[in-house]
């Protein structure tokens, strides 16, 4: 199970150390971006054209790259090949850059997390660890993988199809290697729990796919430091990305597509309905009995969610696919939680605005 010792004193001490610690990570990182940003600005401009003039016998028609019904857009501009023919470019520039940023995960996780006490492979089972909030996080992280990887490789030449398979294969294998990885761990182990949710996040990917249907369920995160909203900070982890107190995951329903014809005129086309889960006081100090995260709550949340992809306006190529993937990302909105048989009433969750002596 992982642990999390809290070693400095203030929030700021923390950041500057982390800065310091990590500053030839930080700069790698911005390295890759920027290689990114170049290739995106040297695609040549007649890609846009490509969209719309495509030769339908070797290009995806628009009407059938979509998903929820909404058209899809791609890293590079360009529809999908209905066959395979890889793009040697492409396939060159955007290999460099997902290598280096797999290189960059490695490194940064390496350095919280693996580089000291480490021991055999061993497998250790941590379901009761952080209430299950981190499988939530597993779960969203086998699909977001798998769903980078496919864009990748759509960019590079792949068929659709071929490109949702492969980049499944791809977000699980690697997933697997950030288990395999915690094998050796001496504190923790391989969990075979998180192995499902990272698999499950993956095969629900590919099942959208060749599902339809199920793409009228968006997983999403939402991450709001818990200190942001006046919540203690208990053992912040090495990484963000294991920081559970202040991590909310969603399942985004697209309530619209799903409703019937006739109720649709009642409905704003960009407004979702959201199921939230997450906890507070997750690595807390140990409780009476000594069970790890026994002082630890469940957070239930029902909320409104913005799909981004209709609310925000339509633009050039590269805008509408960054608008298409930040629809993973979760904003700020109402919703009602539901923590301690308490319920409270949040104007923007997961922040408490308050107005004298109300607060929403």
């Amino acid at each position: 199970m992982k642990t999390h010792p809290e070693k400095d004193n203030s929030l700021t001490e923390r950041i500057v150390k982390s800065i310091n610690s990590n500053k030839r990570i930080s700069i790698f990182f911005q390295l890759i971006v920027f290689a990114f940003l170049l290739w995106v600005q040297t695609i040549s401009p007649q890609s846009t054209d490509s969209i719309s003039n495509a030769d339908q016998s070797k290009f995806l028609s628009p009407e059938k790259f979509t998903y929820a019904g909404e058209r899809r857009y791609t890293l590079d501009g360009m529809l999908p090949n209905l066959k395979t023919e890889i793009r040697t470019t492409n396939a060159a520039v955007l290999g460099g850059i997902y290598l280096g940023t797999l290189t960059w995960l490695h490194f940064n996780q390496a350095n919280a997390w693996w580089k000291k006490d480490r021991g055999k492979f061993h497998f250790e089972e941590d379901w009761v660890f952080a209430l299950q909030v981190d499988k939530a996080g597993h779960f969203y992280g086998g699909y977001l993988f798998s769903y980078v990887f496919s864009e990748a490789l759509i960019a590079s030449g792949f068929s659709w199809d071929e490109a949702a398979d492969w980049g499944t294969v791809l977000g699980i294998a690697y997933q697997t290697y950030i288990e395999t990885e915690d094998g050796f761990a001496k504190e923790w182990g391989f969990s075979p729990s998180d192995f499902y949710a990272d698999a499950m996040g993956s095969l629900f990917f590919i099942a959208q796919h060749y599902v339809p249907a199920l793409q009228n369920v968006t997983p999403k995160w939402q991450y709001v430091p818990s200190e942001w909203i006046g919540k203690p900070v208990i053992n912040r982890p090495r990484t963000f990305i294991d920081d559970y107190n202040s991590s909310t995951f969603w399942w985004s329903v697209n309530l619209y597509n799903i409703l019937p014809q006739n109720l649709k005129r009642y409905w704003v086309p960009w407004l979702d309905l959201s199921l939230g889960y997450g906890a507070d006081a997750i690595d807390a100090p140990i409780g009476p009995s000594g069970h790890p995260d026994e002082l630890a709550s469940r957070r239930y949340i029902i909320g409104i969610d913005y799909n981004l992809v209709k609310l925000l306006p339509d633009g050039g190529w590269f805008w509408n696919w960054f608008r298409q993937s930040l629809n993973y990302i979760k904003f700020p909105s109402p919703a009602i939680e539901f923590q301690n048989n308490a319920t409270r009433f949040h104007l923007f969750y997961p922040f408490r605005i308050a107005i004298g002596s109300f607060k929403f």
